[in-house]
């Protein structure tokens, strides 16, 4: 059975307003409103994948699997297969930054963001840097509509990734906005 509560006004118990809905449905707060369990990861890459002890992800079509999760709310990442998976239906906010190698082999570094193992082209889904024989960082954010259960992915399509083990290089962030 649904219910409904109708009311103008949230009170705090000291008397203080903490939330008005006015009669267009526009809320406003009083007080700050926490979300501590809103579903975000934040992961950096220190160590090298198993493709190439030597040159690690220098193969084109390899997801990046970050390795040190300092957030991981919800357990929204995995580590074993670099997926960011959403626990809810929502809009998920996505940016990355990795600095590509300078031994790239010659190649463009690219990076593309892929959505249920397809690649996501909405709202700029690729990243990259031309020169190829300098160090360059590499950022992108989008914005990513998710729903439960789906999930994204970096993948780097061509290139290569710096690596130094500390994880001060690369870091992604997923986050639910709404």
């Amino acid at each position: 059975m649904a219910s409904i509560l109708k009311v103008n006004t949230i009170a705090h118990s000291g008397g203080t307003n903490a939330m008005t809905v006015d009669s267009s449905g526009n809320t406003t707060f009083a007080q700050r409103v926490l979300h501590p369990q809103l579903p975000i990861a934040s992961v950096t890459l220190t160590t090298n994948n198993t493709q190439d002890g030597t040159h690690p992800y220098t193969t084109s079509g390899a997801d990046i699997l970050f390795d040190r999760a300092t957030i991981n709310r919800g357990n929204v990442y995995t580590a074993s297969d670099g997926r960011f998976t959403a626990p809810i239906t929502g809009l998920y906010r996505f940016n990355y930054n990795i600095l590509k190698d300078d031994d790239a082999g010659g190649n463009v570094t690219y990076f593309h963001v892929y959505k249920n193992g397809s690649a996501y082209s909405e709202a700029g889904g690729s990243g990259y840097d031309q020169a190829t024989t300098q160090y360059g960082m590499i950022s992108q954010e989008c914005y990513v509509p998710l729903n439960a259960t789906e999930y994204i992915t970096l993948r780097m399509v061509s290139g290569a990734v710096y690596l130094d083990g500390t994880g001060v290089y690369h870091s992604v962030n997923f986050q639910l906005i709404g």
